[in-house]
């Protein structure tokens, strides 16, 4: 039962249905005031019997292999920010592949550091999904802007979801 309310958690995430679980674990710090990297959830562990579990290697070539996709006509990674409605043309800075989490069988989370155009430091979040053996981006949201985190991730009995930071910048 949880592992469904899991996956069915993670598409309405996608779907953009404001703040609800996106991971299960029970080891996340609690509370908007984290510790420094504390607001992605960390790697829980796959269940038993479930569709075979993807590298870290192999999350890390599908994120750079989706960006590098969407940067085929100039050269940017776009992403829509609907706070400040707008789209940030992005370079790649870094994949944090200590971020990288497996938070179902099939479904993925990473961190992924990029610098705008304009100078801004600008962190996605990424969720990528396990279909037919191969990993699909499914969402992409902005996380951080020059280090300020719009959102923390916060476990209420085994699951995990989004919810505003404190001192969140409207920008």
């Amino acid at each position: 039962m949880k592992k469904l309310l899991g996956i069915i958690l993670f598409i309405a995430v996608g779907l953009g249905w404001g703040p609800v679980a996106v991971a299960q674990q029970a080891e996340q710090p609690k509370g908007a005031e984290q510790p420094k990297g504390a607001e992605h959830p960390k790697g829980a562990e796959h269940p038993k019997g479930t569709t075979q579990q993807m590298t870290i290697d192999e999350i890390d070539a599908a994120i750079r292999a989706s960006i590098d996709e969407q940067s085929k006509a100039d050269g940017m990674f776009h992403v829509q920010d609907t706070v400040l409605n707008k789209t940030w043309n992005l370079k790649l800075d870094k994949v944090h592949k200590d971020k990288l989490t497996a938070m179902s069988s099939d479904t993925y989370f990473a961190c992924v550091d990029f610098n705008a155009d304009d100078g801004t430091k600008v962190d996605v979040d990424f969720y990528l999904k396990n279909q037919d053996g191969k990993l699909a981006v499914t969402d992409t949201t902005v996380h951080k802007i020059n280090g300020a985190a719009r959102y923390m991730y916060e476990e209420k009995e085994g699951l995990w979801s989004r919810v505003e930071a404190a001192g969140n910048p409207s920008e």
